[in-house]
């Protein structure tokens, strides 16, 4: 999943707040553009993870969490799922593993 709508951006928290609001990330006063093309938390993880997986055709390798797929992944600080769709993009990444290994450990994480 990602964008070329000119409101969004690279950072996957906040273009999953987009595409829950449908609302440009910057400047949330403005009317939602097509309210009607909203997606829920779920189809929007799914379609960072296990989409993104299959249309780059690594869904063997990436995509989810289990045995003898690669360990690259993003630890979030929050339940995004108790969080209301306009905060989303707000929450921290406290964790990021490439192929296993740390690319970013947050403050008070022990890696």
């Amino acid at each position: 999943m990602g964008s070329d709508w000119p409101v969004s951006t690279p950072d996957p928290l906040k273009e999953i707040q987009v595409a829950m609001t449908r609302l440009p990330y910057d400047e949330p006063s403005q009317p939602p553009f097509l309210p009607g093309q909203r997606l829920d938390l779920d189809t929007c993880l799914r379609a960072f993870t296990l989409g993104s997986a299959f249309v780059n055709h690594d869904d063997d390798e990436t995509g989810s969490i289990e045995p003898g797929k690669l360990a690259s992944l993003a630890v979030v600080g929050a339940d995004l799922f108790a969080l209301p769709a306009g905060e989303v993009g707000e929450a921290p990444v406290v964790l990021t593993l490439a192929e296993g290994q740390p690319v970013h450990v947050g403050e008070g994480i022990s890696w």
